[in-house]
């Protein structure tokens, strides 16, 4: 798996439509397989909600960030609605009514707490993660037939990176690009964009599958093939309102 810096932009590619690799892909994910002589374009996968149930040990961490602030835990169906556009986002939803008045005193609130956040986490973020029913099988199958595969999450890349290992998809998931591992995250389209230069791939088309708005529009923007996820942290109307070319009811199922 790679990390690092990409400095190049975003480079749109033609918008997805039948008989493209974008499409290919697309089909690929939902189960059908690549013609002969057609080399199967990458697959993108967003970490939680996806690929993994992690919304017990993000509700772990933000509960104990709360409590250092004097705040009773937040049930996790309220933790579910602050996932999705990273930590210090997740901590601004979290502790919104103890945070000061003066934004740039909040905003110093926010990175004093994303300490105590990241401390607690590197525990914290594989103790009860699993990965979704299917998922090793799924992707398996998918590099089996000669798809390259990543992760693209707004999650720190150090957590991504954890948690891909400790659910033993590291030989998989050859690259995980996390919310830090650039200055821009989902739904700008660099991470993407690095996820496929990380593998290689210089053609049009590929596939991003994910359960929030930011995932389609990232995607949208590079001309990717969509799954959108309705099983995961994202709310399903939503992700209708946004639109997607495949939607998933569990992973790898579409409706």
């Amino acid at each position: 798996m790679r990390g690092g810096e990409y400095s190049g932009a975003a480079r749109p590619a033609p918008r997805w439509r039948p008989g493209t690799p974008a499409h290919l892909a697309l089909a690929s994910a939902a189960g059908a397989r690549d013609p002969p002589g057609v080399h199967p374009a990458p697959c993108l996968f967003d970490l939680d909600g996806t690929l993994a149930d992690t919304l017990a040990d993000i509700a772990a961490t933000t509960n104990h960030v709360r409590r250092v602030h004097g705040l009773p835990p937040a049930p996790l169906a309220t933790v579910r609605t602050f996932v999705g556009d990273g930590a210090r986002t997740l901590l601004r939803r979290a502790l919104h009514e103890a945070l000061p008045a003066d934004p740039a005193a909040a905003a110093a609130a926010v990175e004093a707490s994303f300490a105590v956040y990241v401390e607690h986490h590197e525990v914290q973020c594989t103790a009860s993660v699993r990965a979704y029913p299917g998922v090793a099988e799924h992707l398996a199958a998918l590099a089996a037939r000669g798809h390259g595969l990543a992760v693209v999450t707004n999650k720190a890349e150090r957590f991504a990176v954890a948690i891909v290992r400790h659910l033993g998809l590291d030989g998989l998931l050859r690259v995980v690009v996390g919310g830090d591992t650039l200055a821009r995250r989902k739904p700008d389209p660099a991470p993407l964009a690095l996820a496929l230069q990380r593998l290689g791939w210089t053609g049009p088309g590929g596939t991003m599958a994910g359960d929030g708005v930011q995932d389609l529009r990232a995607a949208k923007a590079l001309g990717l093939a969509t799954v959108a996820c309705l099983y995961g942290y994202g709310d399903p109307a939503r992700l209708r309102g946004e639109g997607a070319d495949l939607y998933w009811r569990a992973f790898g199922v579409p409706e």
